[in-house]
């Protein structure tokens, strides 16, 4: 029975291999008809032509559509990694200019405190110390404050010490690399001043408020409320001519100034090395 098999599917053989061989040839004859023809000017055969171009252009278009999504995928890729980057280095140099930034606001900031300071200078020979405020550290003296140059910079003893806005007290402590400056508003403060426009002198005597009085007036006083007050000169420690307040008040003898300087603002100041 298997023999039977065998025999009937072999009779098959030589037919299927006929007929593979008959369409290989066929296919071969059509292309090269297709050839030949493409080269006539036959009008059918153009339009044959014509219709085959139309079928396999939306196949040959949508084929070609990944290997497009594809390269453009990769360029988008590409300029991605280039934005990176940029921002990147964007960023870094953000960084870098805000650092200069603030370096920048610093220095005129210190530029116009020291600018500021000039505009005090009295007129007298004298030169000038220039030291920045550290801290008030405590003391025998309840209103003082503490600078960063001592002996070693030259800061004397009962050298007088002014600000930006006019004068802020005189050097009481000297060590060699720090000093102490005790202020206007301190009780044991005594400043010898004058009135600019009724050019009475006085001594400005601190009280540890935020108004000095005026002590050793006249009887007759003309002084009156909005009057300058500036070193007279006397005594040979403060240099005539230097802001030290406006009058505030005038009240059954007793005369109040407010200091120029706002000692919770100053930053730099300048000792003087007076001499006459």
């Amino acid at each position: 029975m298997a023999n039977k098999k065998i025999r009937s599917s072999n009779l098959y053989l030589p037919g299927k291999q006929w007929f593979y061989r008959a369409s290989l040839v066929m296919m071969l004859t059509f292309g090269v008809a297709l050839v030949v023809m493409s080269k006539t000017n036959n009008p059918a055969i153009g339009k044959l032509r014509t219709n085959i171009t139309d079928i396999v252009t939306p196949v040959l278009s949508v084929a070609s559509s990944p290997m497009s999504a594809i390269h453009n995928f990769g360029t988008w890729i590409g300029e991605m990694a280039r934005i990176r980057e940029e921002n990147i280095a964007l960023k870094n140099e953000n960084v870098a200019l805000l650092a200069w930034q603030t370096k920048a606001k610093a220095m005129e900031a210190e530029n116009q405190s020291l600018r500021e300071l000039l505009k005090v200078v009295p007129t007298q020979k004298s030169s000038y110390i220039t030291v920045r405020v550290v801290s008030d550290l405590g003391g025998p003296y309840i209103h003082s404050a503490l600078v960063n140059g001592g002996k070693a910079a030259g800061i004397k003893k009962d050298q007088a010490a002014i600000s930006d806005n006019g004068l802020l007290g005189r050097v009481v402590d000297v060590g060699d690399s720090s000093a102490r400056i005790l202020l206007l508003n301190d009780i044991n403060s005594r400043v010898p001043v004058i009135a600019e426009r009724t050019h009475e002198k006085s001594i400005l005597v601190g009280n540890n408020s935020d108004a000095p009085t005026l002590s050793y007036l006249a009887g007759e006083s003309k002084i009156r409320v909005g009057e300058r007050v500036v070193t007279s000169g006397d005594g040979g420690i403060f240099p005539a001519g230097i802001p030290v307040g406006i009058v505030t008040s005038v009240h059954k003898g007793v005369v109040k100034v407010q200091p120029y300087v706002d000692t919770t603002k100053v930053e730099y100041v300048s000792v003087i090395d007076y001499s006459f």
